[in-house]
């Protein structure tokens, strides 16, 4: 009995190369995201902490106008810093939404692929299970035709 052979397995093996290289990049943007989310929730944090020291270092009084411009722009500073890491954040969704759709139409190529992998496959194992019938039958046949050759002698 010959072994199955599929003529496209190296196409199948580019698809699954593909998908899994596309799968890496997914990843990475994906620790990009938490990085990015680690980033803003720093700079969150950061301005709450700064916020808190503010307001108690006012309980007290005593503030000059030079620091009061220093704790505002200190404070602006801190809000920028939150809305770029928020806009990082959101560059990079957008980016890992474009690479899931770019595996889901690998994932698709492929799956196409061994479709046809898998017909070829049951088509050649009904072949072969033709073939060997048809041998068995045969086999059978010229034993019955000895038997009854060898009782009629």
């Amino acid at each position: 009995m010959k072994k199955f052979v599929f003529r496209l397995e190296a196409l199948l093996t580019v698809k699954k190369n593909k998908e899994e290289d596309i799968k890496r990049r997914l990843a990475k943007k994906n620790r990009e995201a938490e990085e990015g989310r680690a980033e803003g929730r720093r700079a969150q944090g950061e301005l709450k902490d700064f916020q808190k020291s503010v307001k108690e270092q006012r309980k007290g009084g005593g503030e000059s106008v030079a620091e009061l411009r220093q704790s505002v722009s200190h404070r602006n500073a801190l809000k920028l810093a939150l809305l770029k890491a928020g806009q990082k954040l959101d560059g990079v969704m957008v980016e890992i939404y474009g690479v899931n759709q770019e595996l889901i139409k690998a994932a698709q190529e492929r799956r196409a692929v061994e479709i046809i992998r898998e017909k070829r496959h049951e088509e050649w194992k009904r072949e072969n299970a033709v073939a060997e019938q048809k041998f068995i039958d045969d086999l059978s046949q010229q034993m019955f035709i000895r038997s009854r050759q060898s009782s009629d002698a």
